[in-house]
């Protein structure tokens, strides 16, 4: 591990480690049993290029580019902080950025874009709440004031949760018909995150996270000839 790299996440306020192991690149977040920590996992075949493209100090977030040299292994992730625990999160090919502050917007849905121009929010587009939303975790909210929905269409103590993640509790929730099209009020409550207080009705969506499963991964690899 280059020091480099030791020093980027050092400025975040953040510790690393690295291991090698099996026939992928896997970044994860540990407990040691004091603290969370960045773990890399470098496939024991395959020698990887790790740069970190960009620093902020001040929103304790990193952009972090891997590629390998002879698997078919490329990513771009946003490495940080949020409320009480750190993430990493995958970012899309198709709107990769080399800076924080672009690799942030990239995780906001189209619909979370269009709403902060909607309504001028320019300045503070990194925080968690803004006129155009509040956000939880990987889970946006826009608010729909306007919104009316017949009691026995809404379900009571619903979820939100996207595959392998923590689901989110939501004291209401309606599922619009034929669109997939969801909407949430009241609290909104998670084991990692600040509960919210959503007193209209808001439209949820959820970011643009790169999710790669084990299965896909595993599809990369088919093609590959080992050689030991």
């Amino acid at each position: 591990m280059s020091a480099e790299l030791q020093s980027a996440f050092s400025k975040i306020g953040a510790a690393l480690a690295d291991q090698t192991f099996g026939r992928g690149f896997q970044i994860d977040i540990v407990n040691d049993g004091q603290r969370e920590v960045y773990q890399l996992q470098h496939p024991t075949f395959d020698h990887l290029t790790v740069e970190v493209m960009d620093v902020n100090p001040h929103l304790r977030h990193l952009v972090l580019d891997v590629t390998g040299w002879r698997l078919p292994i490329s990513g771009r992730y946003l490495c940080g902080h949020d409320e009480s625990h750190w993430f990493v999160a995958g970012l899309e090919f198709s709107r990769q950025t080399t800076k924080v502050r672009g690799a942030m917007e990239s995780l906001k849905p189209g619909i979370v874009r269009r709403e902060q121009r909607r309504k001028g929010v320019k300045n503070l587009q990194h925080r968690r709440q803004t006129a155009a939303y509040i956000r939880q975790g990987e889970w946006f909210f826009l608010p729909r004031p306007k919104m009316q929905v017949a009691d026995l269409l809404v379900e009571l103590d619903g979820q939100l949760a996207r595959d392998g993640g923590k689901p989110h509790r939501v004291d209401q929730i309606y599922s619009a018909p034929g669109g997939g099209q969801r909407f949430v009020r009241g609290c909104v409550r998670h084991l990692d995150h600040q509960t919210i207080y959503l007193d209209v009705w808001h439209r949820v969506v959820q970011n643009n996270e790169v999710v790669k499963t084990p299965e896909a991964a595993a599809e990369d690899l088919q093609s590959i000839a080992w050689m030991d």
